[in-house]
C-alpha cells in the first residue's frame, strides 16, 4: 500500500482550472527589512531556502492524473525546494523594491516544479533589503500564506543572547523523493472518492444551497457600467496607503463596527471621490469580500477555503450612510452557516466557464462587482528574519479580468498597510485614489 495521495480541492481545482490569462493566479508579500543592519543577500537566501524547506506542501510539484483517474495531486519534486530562492537588485526606495516585487508575483511559476519562489533583493553592496515570497493561490489562500510566513521569520529557537541570530546549521542531505503513485493506485483512490462523493451528495447540495445564500441568492443587482471596468493588460503596480492602527479599531469600536466594515466604507468613498474627478456617477458600488472558512490554520494545512461575499455599498456623501448599509449586509452574513460555503457555488461556474473555453471572455466583461477587497491580520508584534527587522509587510493580490484597482490589506506591528493594486494602462490617475483613500480614512477616525 502506498502513501496517501494528496487531491486538490475543490476550491483549489478551481485556482488550476481558470489560469489562463495574462494575470497569473498568484499572490505574494514584500517583506522589507531594516537598512544598514540585515545579513548579506546570500546568507539571507540561505536562510529562506532552509525555512521554507520545512513547509511539507513546498517541495512538492502539482501532477495531473491519466484519463479516469482523479484529480490533480500532489508529488514530491526530484529537486525539491533546491534553486526557488534567487538573488537580485531592485531599484532604490520602498516604492522601487515593492514595484520589483509585483513584477515577480506576475512572473508565472513553471508548473513542472513547486509553485511557488523567493526573490532576495540586494543593495549595492551585497547586503539584503527586502524579500518577496511568491505562490500560486492552488497552494495557499491568505491565512495559509500568513502560516508559511510564521515558518519564515525567526523564532526562540532561531535567537540566542539578546536576540542575535544562532547561525544556522549546515543542511541535512535531502530525503529521497517518496516513489509516485502508479497507475492502478491513482484509480483505486479516485474511485474511492467518487464513491464517498456521492455517498455524501446531500451534504454537498446543502453546502451549494448555504453558498447560494452567502452571495445573496441569484444576484439581485449587476455591477454599474463604469470605467472601473475595463478589460485589463498584463501589468499591475502598488500605491501604498499606511496608517497607525490603534484609530482604526477605536473608530470601529466607537461605531459598532469592524475594521472591515470601516475598510469598506474608505474604499467606496476613494472610488466615489474618483468617479466624481472622471464625472462618472454610480448609485452604489460593489466590493468582493473573501470569507474565510478558517479562522486560523498551519503550514501543514495549506489550500484554500475560502468563499466571497458581495458588498453593496451606497455611494452616499454622508460615511455614516455608507457605514449603516455595510453593517446591514455583515449582519447578515453572520447569520449564514458554514461561512465560505460561496466558494463550491463558483467553483461550479468558474470551472464550468473554463471547461468550455470562455471564462477569460466572461471575466473580462463580468459585471458582478466593481473591486475587490481583502483583509489580513498579520503579526501585531515586530518580526524578523536571520536577527533583522521587518519593517515594512506589503501584500500583493493581483485580479485578472476587467477590475482595475483593488485593495489589498495588512495590520502590521501596529500599522494598517493598504496596497492599491492598480492597472497602469487604466488607471492613470491611480494617486487620486491612494490620496483619496488616506483622506477616508483621516475622516473617519478622526475624534469629534
Amino acid at each position: 500500500m502506498g502513501l496517501p495521495i494528496t487531491r486538490l480541492s475543490t476550491n483549489d481545482l478551481t485556482s488550476v482550472a481558470t489560469d489562463r490569462g495574462p494575470v497569473p493566479m498568484q499572490v505574494g508579500a514584500a517583506l522589507l527589512l531594516e537598512e544598514d543592519s540585515g545579513p548579506s543577500a546570500a546568507e539571507l537566501a540561505s536562510v529562506v531556502e532552509q525555512r521554507l524547506a520545512r513547509v511539507p506542501r513546498l517541495g512538492d510539484r502539482l501532477r495531473r492524473a491519466p484519463w479516469g483517474c482523479g484529480r490533480p495531486y500532489w508529488e514530491a519534486a526530484p529537486l525539491g525546494t533546491k534553486g526557488l530562492v534567487t538573488i537580485a537588485t531592485a531599484p532604490s526606495g520602498d516604492a522601487g523594491l515593492v514595484g520589483t516585487a509585483v513584477d515577480d508575483v506576475l512572473r508565472r511559476l513553471p508548473r513542472d516544479r513547486p509553485l511557488w519562489r523567493a526573490v532576495v533583493y540586494a543593495d549595492t553592496a551585497g547586503r539584503a533589503r527586502g524579500l518577496a515570497v511568491v505562490m500560486h493561490h492552488v497552494l495557499a489562500d491568505g491565512i495559509g500564506g500568513l502560516a508559511v510566513l510564521v515558518e519564515l521569520v525567526d523564532s526562540d529557537d532561531t535567537r540566542g543572547p539578546q536576540g542575535t541570530p544562532i547561525p544556522a546549521p549546515s543542511p541535512a542531505p535531502s530525503p529521497a523523493p517518496s516513489p509516485a503513485p502508479s497507475r492502478r493506485e491513482l484509480a483505486r483512490d479516485a474511485w474511492t472518492r467518487r464513491w464517498s462523493g456521492l455517498r455524501s451528495a446531500p451534504n454537498t447540495v446543502r453546502g451549494l444551497v448555504a453558498g447560494l445564500r452567502e452571495l445573496g441568492g441569484i444576484p439581485r443587482r449587476e455591477a454599474g457600467r463604469t470605467s472601473l471596468l475595463q478589460p485589463t493588460s498584463s501589468s499591475r503596480c502598488v500605491e501604498m496607503v499606511e496608517v497607525d492602527l490603534a484609530p482604526v479599531v477605536a473608530a470601529a469600536h466607537a461605531h459598532g463596527a469592524t475594521v472591515n466594515d470601516l475598510l469598506l466604507v474608505a474604499v467606496s468613498g476613494a472610488l466615489r471621490r474618483l468617479l466624481a474627478a472622471r464625472d462618472e456617477q454610480l448609485d452604489h458600488v460593489l466590493i468582493s469580500v473573501p470569507v474565510s472558512g478558517r479562522s486560523a490554520t498551519s503550514s501543514a494545512d495549506l489550500g484554500n477555503q475560502v468563499g466571497v461575499l458581495p458588498v453593496a455599498v451606497p455611494l452616499d456623501e454622508d460615511p455614516a450612510l455608507r457605514l449603516a448599509a455595510v453593517r446591514d449586509q455583515r449582519a447578515r452574513l453572520g447569520t449564514l452557516a458554514p461561512r465560505a460555503s460561496s466558494g463550491a457555488v463558483l467553483s461550479v461556474l468558474f470551472r464550468g466557464l473554463a471547461a468550455v473555453g470562455i471564462f477569460q471572455w466572461f471575466v473580462r466583461r463580468q459585471r458582478l462587482v466593481h473591486t475587490f477587497l481583502t483583509n489580513l491580520r498579520g503579526p501585531a508584534e515586530p518580526v524578523a528574519i536571520a536577527g533583522t527587522r521587518v519593517r515594512r509587510l506589503v501584500p500583493i493580490a493581483t485580479v485578472p479580468g476587467n477590475v482595475t484597482v483593488s485593495f489589498d490589506v495588512l495590520s502590521y506591528a501596529g500599522r494598517l498597510l493598504i496596497a492599491v493594486v492598480y492597472d497602469p494602462d487604466c488607471m492613470p490617475d491611480h494617486a487620486l485614489v491612494a490620496d483619496a483613500l488616506a483622506g477616508e480614512l483621516t475622516g473617519l477616525t478622526v475624534h469629534e
